[in-house]
């Protein structure tokens, strides 16, 4: 499997496409909370990664256990598969995750976009918007994953800072869960710096599965609406 744990800032190589496609997707909590992955969401990314797969995908933590779909993940991830601890993994998922991942992506005019990843119990009151800002600031992310609260939700702050949460895979329980499970994908524009998010969510009452899209821009190291 290529995971990658490290610290080290990665630069993503030249590639044919000036789009890049990420995934955002975590908090399984298998088997715990949840036994399976919903077939929808298998089939969905089957669909996405028929033609190309996702440059680099980042896991939220709260994995507990789940090779399977570890392995799955890996399968359709071109580069790296990077992975943070969750608290719930402390006492029965990979311990040796770290707590913190990054990612920096060149654009063809130089400039440098941080992606950083976290899986946000060290935020209090849980996935509040000012703590993870404060958190990026600190960090010098501009695009700042997390997960935890099993709440999907893509936030752009007032300084410019993108927070995307792609709650639970599996819907799994928690306090502000939304008990439907969900991911989010990213597609970078490398010539024209542009940031398209699309949140999946899955309704559990209809099994129909909504795409909810959002479009950005990076412009003098702020993230701005499109």
């Amino acid at each position: 499997m290529k995971f990658n744990n490290s610290f080290n800032m990665i630069k993503l190589q030249k590639i044919n496409t000036i789009m890049v496609k990420l995934l955002f997707i975590g908090d399984s909590h298998i088997p715990r909370r949840a036994k399976r992955i919903p077939d929808k969401i298998i089939e969905n990314l089957n669909q996405l990664t028929e033609t190309e797969l996702f440059e680099h995908t980042f896991f939220t933590g709260d994995l507990i256990k789940a090779p399977k779909f570890l392995n799955f993940l890996n399968l359709k991830t071109k580069r790296n598969l990077f992975v943070v601890i969750g608290n719930m993994d402390y006492f029965g998922g990979n311990r040796d995750d770290p707590m913190y991942q990054k990612l920096d992506f060149t654009f063809s005019d130089k400039e440098v976009i941080t992606i950083g990843l976290t899986h946000g119990h060290q935020i209090s009151p849980r996935g509040d918007h000012m703590q993870l800002e404060l958190l990026a600031i600190e960090k010098n992310y501009n695009i700042l994953i997390s997960g935890h609260t099993h709440k999907e939700e893509v936030f752009l702050t007032n300084k410019g800072i993108l927070l995307l949460n792609p709650g639970s895979v599996t819907g799994a329980w928690s306090f502000k869960a939304s008990n439907n499970p969900s991911f989010i994908t990213l597609n970078l524009n490398e010539k024209a710096r542009e940031i398209d998010v699309n949140l999946f969510q899955l309704d559990n009452k209809s099994s129909k599965l909504n795409n909810l899209h959002s479009h950005f821009i990076f412009e003098d190291n702020r993230i701005k609406y499109k």
